[in-house]
């Protein structure tokens, strides 16, 4: 049995990290079968899962806080939005980080 810790729009941290991973390596496979060549390469999917990391990261970062409209102007409110008592924030800057260095890892698996 898994048990996942969060607290309101934590819940959607694995959806925003495995839904652009998942879509991009779809991507990198289609692109391996129809053109063959470098895309049908592992540093290639690799690079494409690096990729799907920064969506991840910029899809967390504007959805991890909250606003509500007062009087025709926006306001930001204090949401607690944790997984795995990490912010969203948090988060989305560790999506950063995977991305980067699945992408350099993926690079130099190219040029090695």
């Amino acid at each position: 049995m898994i048990f996942l810790i969060y607290k309101n729009r934590g819940i959607l941290i694995p959806v925003f990290l495995i839904v652009p991973a998942i879509g991009f390596l779809i991507l990198s496979g289609e692109l391996g079968r129809n053109f063959g060549g470098y895309f049908a390469t592992e540093s290639f999917k690799q690079i494409m899962i690096g990729i799907g990391f920064l969506i991840s990261f910029i899809w967390t970062y504007l959805t991890s806080e909250d606003f509500i409209i007062v009087d025709g102007k926006k306001e930001k409110i204090e949401m607690f939005n944790h997984f795995f008592y990490i912010p969203n924030k948090t988060w989305s800057y560790i999506m950063l980080g995977f991305g980067i260095l699945v992408i350099i890892g993926g690079l130099l698996e190219f040029f090695s």
